[in-house]
């Protein structure tokens, strides 16, 4: 267990450090509006990648941790999952082409949001759920640091100017589709078992079966990445450039406590009381405050570090963004410990749909208060605490009956 934790938050802090180490680079070498851009289009990316998920994480990885060395259904839910990504990332492709086809704006900059969009192919073949499942993350962990390190000359030889941000985009997707390819043929090789290609009807009711999970993965994404659609589409790409550098300042610290629930969840699902809930609330918690402490004291050095570009309100998001550190924790647990082991998932989904109402309801408020990003990053942070409070209402209804 405390390796599938310090394997899975090694592998999203090493991820989020090495955007943040290239980033003094890439930021003065293209400037602020092309990276603008860049993180614009990835977020419209996130979104099909999403749909091509479709909430198998949750769920598979639960499937695996219970039957850890039935290598049959392992290979059965390779070859499910990922002949399910496909079906999707061909629909997910087909709508992609009517919306850049349809859309001036991204018609204008087709190559860059093709590029970002082509990142889909590392969701598809990326076997996170298993990795995690089978409590062996230090495999994927090596993995993807290896694909990431080998794309750093290329990025530093070819990346010159904001003409080249499309090459950027190119290195950075290229190491993502192939450690998630290599990964694949990782979990091929453990499993020892010839992947055969599912029925049409087991497709639909994996489908079926995760829905729960890709609506509240699907609510949850959409409200994290409209943030940076709203601040790009309202104030600028530049804009867009000082919150990514903000949001990049808050992942690394937060990744200590954010992979918790996650990483315990295999080991604890089938013995989870009230009592281990609370101690690791107030662990998490802890954790968390010291985590604002160290970005409220470290933030304003990494954003002179990283930039030229007089972005000084990255380190004044950033500790508004910190408040989330203890929020977004606090929330999994009741998800992974409460209202998964329950099987109460329309619970997840209800909570992630009023969280986005609640979210976008704040932002007009707010904006119309004040026009500026902040009052859209602080419409994110007040819906998060306001995710805990119905949490705490949905636990209530669950000890009630």
């Amino acid at each position: 267990m405390a390796s599938n934790y310090f394997h899975m938050t090694s592998l999203q802090i090493i991820n989020s450090f090495f955007y943040l180490l290239i980033y003094p680079f890439v930021i003065n070498q293209v400037g602020a509006e092309s990276f603008g851009l860049f993180i614009f289009a990835s977020s419209i990316a996130a979104y099909f990648a999403v749909f091509i998920n479709f909430g198998f994480d949750i769920h598979t990885a639960k499937l695996i941790s219970t039957e850890p060395n039935n290598k049959q259904l392992h290979s059965s839910l390779l070859s499910l999952i990922t002949a399910s990504k496909i079906f999707l990332a061909l629909i997910s492709t087909l709508l992609f082409c009517i919306i850049v086809f349809c859309l001036p704006s991204l018609n204008s900059n087709w190559k860059i949001f093709s590029l970002c969009f082509a990142n889909i192919m590392s969701c598809v073949f990326l076997p996170t759920w298993y990795f995690h499942g089978i409590q062996k993350m230090k495999a994927l962990t090596i993995t993807q640091l290896f694909f990431k390190a080998l794309s750093l000359p290329a990025i530093y030889l070819f990346v010159k100017d904001k003409t080249d941000i499309e090459w950027y985009a190119f290195f950075v997707i290229s190491s993502n589709i192939l450690s998630s390819v290599t990964a694949f043929f990782l979990a091929s090789r453990l499993i020892r078992i010839k992947l055969t290609p599912p029925s049409i009807s087991d497709i639909k009711l994996i489908l079926h079966e995760v829905q729960p999970f890709f609506w509240s993965g699907a609510v949850s994404t959409f409200k994290q990445r409209s943030i940076e659609i709203i601040i790009g589409s309202m104030f600028g790409m530049r804009e867009v450039a000082i919150y990514d550098l903000a949001n990049k300042i808050f992942s690394v610290p937060s990744l200590v406590v954010s992979n918790i629930n996650s990483a315990i969840f295999p080991a604890l699902v089938k013995n989870i009381n009230h009592n281990t809930i609370k101690m690791i609330i107030k662990a998490e918690t802890f954790v968390g405050l010291l985590c604002i402490i160290s970005i409220a004291l470290f933030g304003d050095l990494i954003v002179d570090l990283v930039s030229t570009h007089n972005m000084r309100d990255s380190y004044y998001l950033s500790i508004l963004l910190s408040l989330n550190v203890i929020t977004y924790p606090i929330v999994s647990s009741y998800i992974y410990f409460i209202f998964v082991p329950h099987k109460k998932y329309d619970f997840v989904l209800k909570n992630q749909v009023i969280s986005l109402f609640s979210f976008f309801l704040l932002c007009i408020i707010y904006l119309l208060l004040s026009w500026s990003i902040f009052s859209v990053v602080f419409a994110l942070v007040s819906s998060a605490a306001l995710e805990i409070l119905y949490c705490i209402y949905l636990t209530r209804k669950i000890n009630n009956h």
